[in-house]
């Protein structure tokens, strides 16, 4: 499936980055949360999580990583640098 849940229930670690993306296995799981103004159809919240972003080769345990985004009105904030 696009969102990857077939590849989060295999499980399969196998599976080589393709010019540095993750074409399969854990590392290619995301969630994805979005939120809209319903008026106007523009986007206000984002937020990306990657529970399987990178694994810690002394524990071997998955660590996670998440990015986020808010725009309403004037506001603008993200959790990335520019």
């Amino acid at each position: 499936p696009a969102d990857s849940t077939n590849e989060y229930i295999g499980g399969r670690e196998d599976v080589p980055p393709v010019d540095g993306i993750a074409p399969a296995g854990l590392c290619s799981a995301l969630v994805l949360i979005g939120a809209f103004e319903r008026r106007s159809g523009r986007p206000v919240l984002g937020v990306i999580n990657e529970p399987f972003f990178r694994r810690d080769p002394r524990t071997r345990r998955w660590q996670g990583r998440y990015h986020w985004g808010v725009a309403h009105g004037d506001t603008r904030l993200c959790s990335l640098s520019a």
